[in-house]
């Protein structure tokens, strides 16, 4: 009974954020990105078992790239409220040109917001 309890209030604080998110972006607002990156990295510590996960942008501001990396496991994410294939293929890009797969294996992206209802296979 306790798991379902969970699940239930997982799913609650997930849909609230992703309002939350979406009504944000929609009023031109990223503040909210920028807090949810630091407010991801005690449950992507727990979830991935990255011990060493921190946000780069506390050492160096606006950090290309990337939002959070643990180059211990060598895994990286990229915090959006985009859901486009653009922004996807622009964070991929940004990856490779910047020789970030040197220091990290894994590139995840996070994203904030609902998913796009399609996106195209020839992309």
């Amino acid at each position: 009974m306790r798991q379902l309890e969970v699940e239930n209030e997982l799913r609650d604080v997930v849909s609230r954020i992703i309002f939350q998110v979406e009504l944000a972006t929609s009023q031109g607002r990223t503040d909210i990105n920028l807090a949810l990156e630091d407010a991801f990295i005690p449950i992507l510590k727990s979830v991935y078992n990255l011990a060493h996960l921190t946000n780069p942008n506390r050492k160096q501001k606006n950090f290309p790239g990337i939002d959070l990396g643990d180059d211990h496991d060598r895994v990286a994410f990229q915090v959006t409220s985009s859901t486009t294939l653009e922004k996807v293929k622009f964070t991929v890009r940004q990856f490779m040109d910047r020789a970030y797969y040197n220091t990290f294996d894994e590139l995840f992206i996070l994203m904030l917001a609902g998913k796009q209802s399609s996106y195209s296979q020839a992309s």
